[in-house]
């Protein structure tokens, strides 16, 4: 039971109002979805500037990422990494913690303001607020609602702030490089596959071809045109196309299972793939070397990133000098106290607080000279991605160009090879030949068939590799045929 005057038992409107907001929402916001964003509200629109910074690119939060029931493109698969590779969802995670970094940096713009509220009761002998001893029951109130302000500080908020948005820019970017090295990887894995299933049918049209010159050598010692001898090294010969097949299907197995994986698929997924055949004239490289590295300057993801995360090491630096200079705020608030048998107290205040820094025990200098190496560490990582760009185009450059050479070579050499192969195998049908120069010939041809095979392959990867060099690998489109 209460004791005092009616006033005293008056209730305490901001009081009521503070548990009445705590009972309200801190059940449901135990409740809700912690990736919701109902009640984490993008105040600054850090995530429309996180989507105005990554070209396009789809973040693939909360995304499905069905895997297509025709069959696999080369499209279709980047579309696929694109959205479930680890690496590519991990890149899109680290920027959005940026973002809510640089919406955090700016809400330090805005005051802060905090409500308190307290009740006590005093039961027994105490003194009261006029120094007698009573007996009653005494209550306390008290609400408080506190505001401050940083109106200055010499550019350390600024200079936070700035520092931020440089790290988006190279978080952002950094989605982008990872995602040119998804595509990489796709194209690389995807026509691994293709490479593989087409050496797994050069090794069975081996194999069928060894066992019917064995079967040539086995009919033609029958009739005691051959020795046992040419039967057992045309043996000799099929086991090995035998052993060579059986090799060519386990790379193929290896091949998908190293696709699925770079799509975010488990191994074991069955693919089946719709790739398109290298055409019978490639387009020449024209494009001159010096053109290409100056792209590249200007596109390359990873040098824009370390270029953005050194422009955030200078903000750092003003960051670290600030800290030194003081700080002016304006604090203010209001406070409602109400006791038994005492006056209702209840005010405003407002004043200005500012706050200089006398002694810091010489930290101020030391994280000055902190921010200054960290600085001259990350010219030094960007100084190191553009040679690394460099090294990338020239070596991209030239390994197109010779592979457009070895195509045109491969041609003629498969050509020649299977010519001499057939002529081998009907001059040792006919009696005229012996076994070794039909051994001799079929070697050669599977070795041409499987130097083309490499040939082709590296044609498409060396295309892939030159648009990643100069920054441009977005999808399929800069891999087209007709793009020289």
């Amino acid at each position: 039971m209460t004791h005092g005057s009616p006033r005293d038992r008056q209730d305490d409107r901001a009081s009521r109002l503070l548990v009445l907001v705590m009972a309200t929402f801190l059940p449901v916001c135990a409740a809700a979805d912690p990736y919701s964003d109902t009640f984490q509200p993008d105040v600054f629109g850090t995530r429309a500037a996180l989507t105005g910074r990554t070209n396009g690119l789809q973040d693939p939060w909360g995304k499905l990422c069905a895997l297509p029931t025709e069959p696999l493109s080369l499209a279709a698969a980047i579309d696929l990494a694109l959205c479930r590779n680890p690496a590519m969802r991990t890149s899109w995670v680290a920027a959005h913690r940026q973002a809510a970094a640089l919406g955090s940096a700016e809400s330090s713009l805005l005051p802060t303001i905090s409500a308190t509220g307290s009740a006590a009761r005093s039961l027994g002998a105490h003194e009261d607020a006029n120094g007698t001893i009573t007996a009653l029951d005494q209550t306390t109130k008290d609400a408080a609602v506190d505001m401050s302000w940083t109106l200055y500080d010499f550019g350390a908020r600024s200079g936070r702030i700035q520092s931020a948005r440089r790290l988006l820019d190279a978080a952002a970017f950094s989605i982008n490089s990872v995602s040119q090295q998804t595509i990489l990887s796709v194209v690389q894995s995807y026509y691994g596959v293709v490479a593989a299933e087409d050496s797994l049918v050069a090794a069975q049209t081996t194999e069928s071809t060894a066992q019917h010159s064995l079967e040539i050598a086995r009919s033609l010692q029958e009739n005691g045109l051959e020795s046992l001898a040419d039967v057992l090294q045309a043996e000799t010969a099929y086991d090995q196309d035998v052993l060579a097949r059986e090799q060519a299907e386990l790379a193929v197995t290896a091949a998908r299972g190293a696709l699925a994986a770079v799509m975010g698929l488990n191994a074991d997924q069955p693919l089946k793939l719709a790739a398109e055949p290298v055409p019978t004239q490639v387009p020449e490289l024209t494009a001159r070397l010096e053109d290409l590295m100056a792209e590249a300057a200007k596109q390359r993801p990873d040098l824009a990133a370390a270029r953005a995360q050194r422009d955030s090491a200078i903000a750092e630096v003003g960051v670290a000098r600030a800290v030194g200079w003081p700080v002016v705020s304006i604090e203010g608030g209001r406070t409602t106290v109400k006791q038994t048998e005492v006056p209702a107290q209840n005010f405003w205040q407002v004043g200005i607080h500012v706050t200089v820094p006398v002694f810091t025990g010489f930290s101020v200098a030391y994280g000055v000279r902190q921010a200054q190496a960290a600085l001259e560490s990350s010219e030094v990582s960007a100084e190191q991605v553009r040679l690394n760009v460099t090294l990338d185009v020239w070596s991209a450059y030239h390994g197109l160009d010779s592979s457009i050479k070895q195509l045109a070579t491969t041609a003629t050499l498969l050509s020649a090879a299977q010519s001499n192969a057939d002529v081998a195998l009907g001059r040792y049908q006919a009696g005229l030949g012996n076994i070794l120069d039909l051994l001799t010939a079929q070697n050669a041809a599977n070795a041409a068939r499987e130097r083309r095979i490499t040939a082709e392959l590296n044609w498409q990867l060396s295309r892939a590799r030159l648009v990643f060099a100069v920054g441009k690998l977005t999808g399929v489109a800069p891999l087209d045929t007709d793009t020289p």
